[in-house]
């Protein structure tokens, strides 16, 4: 009897403290992302070459879409909408910076498929997490899925031309 109830106040205990060994991972994962976040922030404000600018904002686009991620997991509407604006500003950066250049795409396509690459696999990232929220909150999503879509298309016909850019189906 004794055995047992020694071997429940164990199984508890050590529940409790894979718990907060977990917590404190994810709360020191969190605070990477963050820094990284930061260190990215403060490369795009010393960057001068566009290609370099675009890289840099296409990094932070990635970073802020994982908080995105996290704040639709978490039900946090409010966070979800601030990060997805974030993330909005960044590929919209990137993409002025590129066109401003006054490049032609078609023969110097750094930076524009390095964009377009980006925004392909954020699209879908979108498409994933807009699934997992409810009708209702997923307008945010949708929005930030639509701006990005759009870019990229933008950005493919850059690339191949009007007449030549691949089209998507929806």
């Amino acid at each position: 009897m004794w055995a047992t109830k020694r071997f429940l106040v164990l199984l508890i205990f050590f529940s409790i403290s894979s718990c907060a060994i977990r917590s404190s991972s994810l709360r020191a994962q969190y605070d990477k992302r963050l820094e990284r976040l930061e260190r990215e922030k403060d490369k795009l404000k010393r960057a001068t070459d566009p290609v370099d600018r675009t890289k840099t904002e296409i990094r932070i686009a990635e970073i802020l879409l994982t908080f995105v991620s996290d704040a639709a997991n978490a039900g946090d509407q409010e966070r979800l909408e601030q990060r997805l604006d974030e993330y909005r500003a960044a590929i919209q950066d990137a993409h002025q910076t590129m066109f401003r250049t006054g490049r032609d795409a078609h023969k110097k396509p750094k930076g524009f498929k390095d964009l377009e690459i980006a925004l392909r696999r954020q699209v879908r990232q979108l498409e994933d997490i807009g699934q997992g929220l409810s009708f209702d909150q997923r307008e945010p999503v949708q929005k930030a899925k639509e701006e990005a879509s759009a870019i990229r298309d933008q950005l493919l016909k850059a690339l191949f031309g009007e007449q030549n850019a691949p089209s998507r189906k929806g």
